[in-house]
């Protein structure tokens, strides 16, 4: 069971960057854009976190691992461009 607690983390990471997307296209712009801005904030903690409870715990997994790359990639990748993407239009 503690082998599923970073990857839950982390999840956690991966579902805050959707939201993140989310918000960044809805029509109340400035305060979506806000919304967006903590939900990537957000990512960026359990994105912290998920790593330092996976080297407490001593638990990895291949599959936490791609797991991790996704999140970061949604969160720190699309979801800052799909804001600024939005501000554009």
């Amino acid at each position: 069971m503690k082998k599923h607690i970073p990857n839950i983390i982390t999840c956690c990471n991966l579902i805050c960057g959707c939201i993140a997307v989310g918000a960044a296209f809805q029509t109340p712009v400035p305060v979506n854009y806000f919304w967006a801005i903590v939900f990537i904030l957000l990512g960026a903690i359990f994105d912290f976190f998920d790593g330092m409870v996976a080297r407490l715990l001593r638990v990895s997994s291949p599959m936490g691992v791609q797991i991790d790359s996704l999140a970061d990639d949604i969160t720190f990748g699309i979801a800052p461009a799909t804001v600024v993407f939005s501000y554009m239009q």
